[in-house]
């Protein structure tokens, strides 16, 4: 080996390893000090991802356990609040029924009702002061409650607590749900038949009409005639019928002087009007109400030309009318007048047996034992002619589904309210999916609806679009169909001659879902041969887009109405409307509520009882009737009580788990994240060994040059 002093390879060698033995004791140094095998990045930039995933998981379950356990309290302080008013309660009721006793004088009873009025007062207190964290719970102010009870957002348990005033306590919700009234000539109002509806399985009657004594037309589709026929059968559905108000809107006015009698219930009113639409609105309503008792009508002065005068029959009763002219330049109109009828004759008076337009009141349903309300169409499938949506109607839900395809017309800002609120317009930027009539379809109603759902608390949900369809059996060789789906040609397909209706539906099935992921459209086989009733096979739309179809036949492959005919045809689709309270829907300002397919009533909730602020047992009937209203707020509060155990018991649980994917998340990340202590011990001691050795050794590296001085001597 040459001897050299230019370059001393031994030192640098020693300088190297030197290097690594301090950088080695310097990390296990770190290790040890922190107690962590990852300090930065380098160390492991994996490890240090995955672990600061878990420390995130872990912190976050560590505080959605507090969360819980916060939640947990809140509950605690409710119940206790509302184990209190529970005993309040039962002291009232013990009062009631004390007061109930015939044994009890006037005086007797005042002094029993004033500890009521003390016991409301507590309640109400009880209500107004019980609070968690400075948030009232008991008052209705804190609304739905939402704990996060995990370590993602959206993971969540919610619950609530309504108001428990007196002034909610005491009146119960039960199912309930109005018919619509309904406006035509008398002729063509249809009226309740036998096996037109059946209500919680049992079938209704024929409307009653002797039960009508005042309606002078229609009687068999009157709100009297079906509400005696379904209170016929209260005893088996459990379900009573209240006859509401008949209400028939005005109409837009054009002003303009006119002359001539209307007929109104049979009797006939003379009427004037003029060139100024309020003096002429005026006119109307007092000649109509100076005749109110012959009629049971009243009229209503809305104070706007496009509202007119408005009928109302408060005990229910069809209103029927009819406008009759002179005829010339001062004929009688419904424009002149602000009436809703139709012009039966240009001149003469009205003849005798004219009835005109026919409105008819509402019948509301609630259930007598609280239990739901399920609407069917009988034999005949006339349900609806009656009024009512088929469906099951709950006391804390309501649910309303539009009418399949009812309407290819956009719903136009004032064409219908829910809960007051107007819906506007549908809009077809709303619908991405539809081929055809966009604005129009279920999918853009839906989300006209839900733009105001805040304000009215109903929100609505699209449902699958089915079209039935009829394939029937070719007997002809070569039976072709052609056309297409939502604007998707569909594959000719042609038919062997003789094939049975099942091959025939397969055909045409494979043919349509060829083409689904293009046009949004299956077909299912519903296993029925095709009629001119409908059946085969269903066009569906899984997500309540239009379907449009546009089919070309010959041999009469398919033979129904939908496809069979050709032609291009659009089918919307439906929605349902969804609230935890009660639905009301009107009509609008544009009385055009048939662009939504929704019908006109109140769907869901009904009340029962009154409410605790209003309970007096200074008389036995007041006793006997705060009986009821009281066993009705025991009842609310108990089942509030019950639903606040389950949410706590559900969040003890809740803890327990948390607490148990945090440790094992936490196991998991020191596996990852934390120092092995002997590990780096033997490395601290093995790094500090090999630093003292080659500080040694470089010092001999060093010295070695001086060596060759020797050979220079």
């Amino acid at each position: 080996m040459a001897m050299v002093i230019n370059s001393n390879i031994q030192s640098l060698n020693a300088q190297r390893n030197l290097s690594n033995a301090q950088n080695d004791m310097k990390t296990a140094m770190e290790r040890l000090t922190s107690g962590k095998r990852i300090n930065s990045a380098k160390d492991d930039a994996a490890g240090l991802a995955i672990a600061n995933k878990l420390t995130s998981q872990v912190r976050g379950l560590d505080q959605a356990v507090r969360n819980a356990n916060d939640g947990i309290s809140l509950i605690q302080t409710a119940e206790g609040a509302l184990e209190e008013s529970t005993n309040i309660l039962q002291r009232m009721r013990e009062l009631s029924l004390q007061s109930a006793n015939g044994t009890y004088s006037s005086g007797n009873r005042g002094t029993l009702n004033a500890e009521v009025t003390q016991l409301k007062a507590e309640l109400d207190r009880i209500a107004t002061t019980t609070s968690f964290n400075g948030q009232n719970i008991l008052d209705g102010s804190m609304g739905e409650l939402s704990l996060q009870v995990g370590a993602q957002s959206n993971q969540t348990i919610t619950t609530g607590i309504k108001e428990l005033s007196t002034s909610t306590l005491g009146v119960a919700q039960t199912a309930g749900i109005s018919s619509q009234g309904k406006t035509d000539a008398a002729a063509s109002i249809p009226g309740l038949g036998t096996g037109d509806l059946i209500i919680n399985g049992i079938a209704i009657g024929a409307a009653i009409t002797d039960a009508d004594k005042s309606s002078v037309a229609a009687k068999s589709g009157s709100a009297i005639s079906v509400a005696a026929a379904i209170n016929e059968k209260t005893a088996e559905t459990g379900v009573v019928a209240t006859v509401g108000e008949t209400r028939l809107g005005g109409t837009t006015m054009t002003a303009g002087a006119g002359t001539g009698d209307i007929k109104l219930n049979g009797v006939t009113i003379a009427l004037t009007t003029s060139t100024d639409a309020a003096a002429s609105r005026n006119a109307v309503v007092s000649a109509i109400n100076a005749r109110s008792s012959e009629t049971g009508v009243t009229a209503i002065d809305s104070g706007t030309d496009n509202g007119g005068v408005s009928l109302v029959a408060a005990d229910g009763r069809n209103i029927a009318i009819v406008i009759g002219g002179e005829g010339g330049a001062t004929e009688l109109t419904a424009a002149k007048t602000g009436l809703t009828s139709v012009i039966v004759g240009a001149a003469g008076a009205i003849p005798p047996a004219t009835v005109g337009n026919v409105t008819t009141g509402s019948v509301s349903l609630s259930s007598i034992d609280g239990k739901d309300i399920k609407i069917e169409s009988g034999a005949t499938g006339n349900a609806r002619d009656a009024g009512f949506y088929e469906g099951t109607f709950k006391g804390n839900q309501a649910q309303i589904t539009s009418d399949l395809g009812a309407n290819l017309t956009a719903i136009q800002s004032g064409d219908v309210v829910i809960n007051g609120v107007t819906v506007g317009p549908s809009n077809a930027l709303s619908d991405t999916a539809s081929f055809a009539n966009k604005d129009a379809s279920a999918i853009s109603k839906a989300a006209a609806i839900n733009k105001v759902s805040d304000q009215t608390g109903v929100t609505a949900v699209v449902n699958e679009n089915v079209v039935r369809n009829n394939i029937g059996q070719d007997t002809a060789a070569g039976g072709v169909v052609s056309g297409t789906i939502n604007g998707v040609a569909i594959t000719n397909f042609t038919v062997i001659a003789g094939a049975d209706a099942a091959e025939t539906r397969q055909a045409f099935m494979n043919a349509v879902n060829q083409i689904s992921g293009q046009t949004g459209v299956t077909a299912r086989d519903t296993g029925e041969t095709g009629t001119t009733g409908g059946g085969g096979v269903e066009l569906i739309a899984a997500d309540g887009r239009n379907i449009t179809t546009n089919f070309t036949t010959d041999n009469r492959v398919l033979v129904g109405a939908q496809l069979g005919n050709g032609g291009v045809l659009t089918q919307a689709g439906s929605f349902t409307l969804n609230s935890d309270k009660s639905i009301t829907v009107e009509r609008g300002s544009s009385d055009a509520i048939a662009n939504s397919g929704l019908r006109v009533g109140t769907y869901g909730a009904a009340d029962s009882g009154g409410a605790l602020k209003n309970i007096d047992i200074s008389t036995a009937k007041g006793a006997q009737d705060a009986i009821f209203a009281i066993d009705n707020a025991i009842e609310t509060i108990s089942s509030i009580r019950g639903d606040l155990g389950a949410v706590s018991n559900r969040l003890d649980f809740t803890t327990k788990n948390l607490s148990n994917v945090m440790e094992n998340a936490a196991a998991a990340r020191s596996r990852i994240e934390d120092a092995d202590f002997a590990k780096e011990s033997a490395s601290l001691s093995r790094a500090q060994v090999l630093q003292q050795a080659g500080t040694a050794m470089l010092a001999q590296a060093n010295a070695a040059p001086q060596q060759v001085l020797s050979l220079l001597q």
